[in-house]
């Protein structure tokens, strides 16, 4: 889902939010109008304020006597006069979603809502700061790469053997940029080689909507790449667009690997390979160290 799709539905969120208190109030008010008394009020209390502005008489006592009647029958009839009117879950914006041409805070919670659950990130308790990383090698990698969530534009691709923790620092980089409002997309390998496949075989409308998507988040994640199915003529063209394209808009790409940049080379093509080490946009770190999940 690209930015634009997620404004869209942040904002159906927030208007429906609106309907639903506005279309409460005059649900009340159509069945206070059922009362004959209120009726004649609110038509008294009508020409006494179209006199008051187009005829000039001073109606000011007449007004304020016409509503105190109608709070005394609002009162009998076990109401007040906040009853009909729309109670709103956003009181600064009146859920509109907007304070003057500004979003409003209401409508960045739910864009913010939308895309940590369109993120894929399964765990939000892996970050920089809950990281239990002793190694002092280990820790440079994550101060970097902490440094480029913040900074944007630079590129990760990051190597190590299985169990170094790859993923826990893919994930601390997924929720940190998530935290500074950045749509982001986190994918193993093995799934986007299937939604890849999957877009090849589908209609038109479907291929592009992934691409799309793919191509579009801010922040894309590709987690243990090499271990995903190739699948001939769909694959390397494929992942290649997607790389290429993301390069062409800026937007950043963490990778992260088991493989080596020699088995990287030799499983990928020229053009896939010099746009996953190209040291000009990417920084190539490695996590040392044994297993740590034999360890524990």
């Amino acid at each position: 889902m690209n930015k634009q799709q997620i404004l869209r539905l942040a904002r159906m969120t927030i208007d429906k939010r609106r309907f639903d208190a506005e279309d409460k109030a005059d649900k009340t008010l159509n069945s206070l109008r059922q009362n004959q008394e209120w009726t004649q009020l609110e038509r008294r209390l009508r020409e006494a304020e179209v006199d008051s502005v187009m005829g000039g008489k001073d109606k000011t006592e007449e007004i304020a006597s016409l509503k105190r009647q109608q709070e005394q029958l609002l009162k009998r009839l076990g109401l007040t006069k906040e009853d009909i009117l729309p109670h709103y879950t956003c009181t600064k914006c009146n859920d509109t979603g907007y304070t003057g041409n500004a979003l409003c805070q209401c409508l960045q919670d739910e864009i913010r809502r939308i895309t940590v659950s369109q993120s894929n990130v399964l765990h939000q308790e892996y970050t920089f700061e809950s990281s239990a990383e002793t190694d002092k090698h280990n820790i440079a990698v994550y101060k970097k790469a902490k440094e480029i969530c913040e900074k944007g534009k630079t590129n990760m691709l990051l190597i190590g053997n299985v169990g170094a923790g790859k993923t826990y620092l893919m994930t601390a980089c997924a929720n940190r940029c998530l935290s500074l409002g950045k749509n982001t997309l986190y994918l193993t390998a093995y799934s986007l080689g299937s939604e890849l496949l999957n877009a090849h075989i589908s209609g038109y409308a479907l291929r592009e909507e992934t691409l799309d998507t793919l191509v579009g988040a801010d922040v894309l994640l590709i987690d243990d790449l090499g271990t995903e199915n190739i699948y001939k003529n769909v694959t390397a063209e494929y992942l290649y667009s997607v790389l290429n394209e993301r390069i062409v808009r800026g937007n950043q790409t963490f990778i992260s690997t088991n493989l080596t940049l020699q088995q990287l080379r030799e499983r990928y093509d020229e053009r896939i390979f010099s746009r996953l080490v190209d040291q000009n946009i990417t920084l190539i770190a490695e996590l040392v160290g044994k297993d740590k999940r034999l360890c524990k």
